[in-house]
């Protein structure tokens, strides 16, 4: 059963009063309305999960049923240690960025494509042909939705489409960026 299948079917929990609220939820919240827009998909019951954006976004102060919301750093995907964490998210170190992602822009300067361990291992900092490090974070969040083991809100089709959509404007671009690293610095569940 899909996390999708199992949201449509759950009721809707009340918000909590007003004096129940956690302000450290606020903070998260407030921090996050900036990025909101950037993570806009089609209507459907499965963004009341409260691992993605706007389910943290929400209100919804009952505890999440099941794992808490996770998300490994592109420092933890990128560790030789770990590359057989990738094995389980159907993706390989070797799968090219612009094969991944539908874009053309990630290739060196001979116009050979980084691959996605590449990307994770080189682009990090100011080398990222749309906004630093945006591609470092977007192969991060694809393999901790792609993850059976990590409870990360977006599935690996989201991720490529929110990709897509927001690299159009530098400050778009900007904000999937800090929306990718505030996901992707959860608690890893991985060893």
């Amino acid at each position: 059963m899909s996390n999708q299948d199992k949201t449509e079917n759950e009721p809707l929990s009340q918000p909590a009063p007003a004096d129940e609220i956690d302000t450290s939820r606020r903070k998260l919240a407030g921090s996050a309305l900036g990025v909101a827009a950037v993570f806009t998909l089609g209507s459907r019951p499965v963004w009341a999960n409260q691992c993605t954006i706007s389910g943290m976004m929400s209100g919804n102060l009952s505890k999440p049923k099941g794992p808490a919301c996770a998300g490994c750093t592109p420092g933890y995907w990128r560790q030789p240690q770990h590359l057989d964490s990738w094995l389980a998210t159907g993706f390989r170190p070797t799968d090219t960025f612009n094969s991944v992602f539908g874009v053309t822009a990630y290739v060196r300067t001979d116009g050979t494509p980084y691959t996605l361990l590449e990307v994770l291992r080189e682009l990090n900092g100011n080398g990222d042909p749309i906004s630093a490090n945006l591609g470092f974070h977007a192969v991060a969040a694809l393999l901790n939705a792609a993850h059976p083991g990590v409870n990360y809100g977006y599935e690996p089709g989201d991720i490529i489409t929110l990709f897509i959509n927001n690299i159009g404007t530098p400050s778009q671009a900007a904000k999937l960026k800090n929306s990718f690293v505030m996901l992707n610095q959860r608690d890893c569940p991985l060893n």
